[in-house]
């Protein structure tokens, strides 16, 4: 048993922090514990073969190349995921490393075969981190943009020599494709948070309890404690960790993590003092995260879908007639329609001296001069319904009927409760407002959410309709 030196309290020999108190038993050594920890895993930078085949290389295997760079960042990415979710003991820890070092090298090694034209070397990978906790593994993925941009050059110069030859309808084909190779060539992601990764889910196990798997070290189980405060007036109940130092102080049915080790930790920096449900911290002891947390990646997983247009809308009943192969994606009640309108206001000035004649009574001498003044404000002209197809935006209200084509909208501005319009053969912008007073069902991996539609909505929605044109 080893004596706790601040509480005198007894705990396990392994233990490394205090069972009672929290305080680190290696301060029992004679204040060791500012000495530095070798870092077991040192950083590595990873790369592919710097070979390239520029005889190989036009507008269509460039974008094919970088097609193949995504999918095998995707690809490592998810293999660095699924080793942080893991439970991995101290011991195997390098070893398990270096297994994941092997697999990323093997991905680096097929880029090679795979890629057509440009080098495998602009796919750099660098794999870090700060302790034998796997939570805290980095692994990066970039890009290097001298040589993409260099490639983009040459593709460039292909389609001038095209156009020099006269082949004009291949130019054409080549624009739309350097147009695609401008969004792909972006740079690649890091790697994602716990539970970022879109393709596959992880769910701890039926029977799974976070009391089992501490959600800070994922090494150790909790253990109980009461605890006395304000003089014996109030009793605090909880969990403790002896392997990180990690503390959860019960309220209801909800747990909160007041205090860890290392505060450096990603589930601290993550949660630190949420009071969470049983079931969000097992989730998050499993690689999981919290509901609110997953809620918010939810919600912006299913926005980047909506903005590339990969949503399919459950077609609400439409208030207006629509035009053939044409079906309402959102009905939208109680809009307010407003616009830019000219006010014309009159100010007066009055000039000259002012004589006194009597008790009350005074002449005044000169002039009232008076110029008008027009500016532009906003005025609500119309309130009624707004209607959403995969053709058109359309207003109804009482007093006017808006029909926008969505292929002539040039940009548009969200704001929190609406948005504002701009289109071809309109000097007008045009504001429709109060649409958050809807809400729109959205469904991600069968959790369902009720959003309301504020204007960074209602925005993503119409440029993933105007993209799937």
């Amino acid at each position: 048993m080893v004596y706790c030196w601040n509480c005198g309290e007894k705990n396990r020999d392994d233990a490394r922090y205090c069972f009672n108190c929290g305080r680190p038993l290696k301060d029992n050594a004679g204040g060791n514990g500012g000495e530095e920890k070798e870092n077991p895993c040192p950083e590595v930078v990873l790369r592919g073969d710097d070979t390239e085949n520029l005889d190989m290389l036009t507008p269509e295997n460039f974008l094919r190349d970088m097609k193949t760079l995504e999918e095998y960042n995707r690809r490592i990415l998810k293999a660095a995921e699924k080793f942080r979710r893991r439970k991995i003991r101290k011991k195997d820890f390098s070893r398990m490393l270096e297994n994941l070092k092997d697999a990323i090298s093997s991905e680096l090694d097929a880029l090679n075969d795979e890629l057509v034209c440009i080098s495998p070397a602009v796919m750099e990978v660098t794999v870090s981190c700060h302790g034998d906790d796997p939570v805290i593994l980095e692994v990066k993925t970039g890009a290097d943009k001298e040589k993409l941009q260099g490639y983009m050059g040459m593709v460039v110069n292909k389609m001038a020599q095209d156009a020099g030859r006269g082949n004009y309808e291949k130019l054409q084909g080549y624009m739309g494709m350097l147009e695609e190779i401008k969004r792909e060539g972006k740079e690649m992601p890091e790697t994602p948070a716990p539970g970022e990764d879109h393709e596959e889910e992880f769910k701890p196990p039926a029977d799974a309890s976070w009391i089992e798997l501490c959600p800070v070290c994922r090494k150790s189980s909790l253990e109980p404690y009461t605890e006395k405060k304000l003089m014996g007036l109030l009793t605090e109940n909880g969990y403790r960790c002896t392997e990180c130092g990690a503390v959860f102080a019960g309220k209801d049915d909800r747990y909160s993590l007041q205090r860890v080790g290392d505060e450096n930790n990603a589930t601290w920096r993550t949660y630190a003092h949420q009071a969470l449900t049983g079931e969000e911290w097992t989730r998050i002891a499993h690689g999981g995260m919290s509901d609110a947390l997953q809620r918010e990646h939810d919600i912006k997983r299913w926005l980047d879908d909506a903005a590339a247009g990969r949503v399919n809308f459950r077609e609400p009943e439409s208030p207006v007639i629509l035009k053939k192969n044409e079906r309402a994606v959102l009905v939208l009640e109680g809009v307010s329609f407003w616009e830019p309108r000219a006010v014309r206001r009159t100010i007066g000035t009055y000039g000259g001296p002012t004589v006194r004649v009597s008790k009350n009574v005074s002449l005044r001498l000169g002039g009232l001069q008076a110029r008008s003044e027009s500016q532009e404000e906003l005025k609500e002209i119309d309130r009624g319904v707004l209607v959403l197809t995969n053709r058109r935006m359309i207003f109804a209200g009482s007093k006017r009927t808006i029909n926008i084509d969505l292929r002539k909208i040039l940009s548009i501005d969200a704001y929190r409760d609406g948005i504002a319009s701009r289109r071809e053969n309109k000097q007008k912008t045009e504001y429709f407002l109060n649409t958050d007073s809807s809400g729109i069902s959205i469904s991600v991996d069968g959790r369902t959410y009720d959003v309301p539609v504020t204007g960074p909505v209602l925005k993503t929605v119409i440029e993933g309709m105007i993209r799937s044109l």
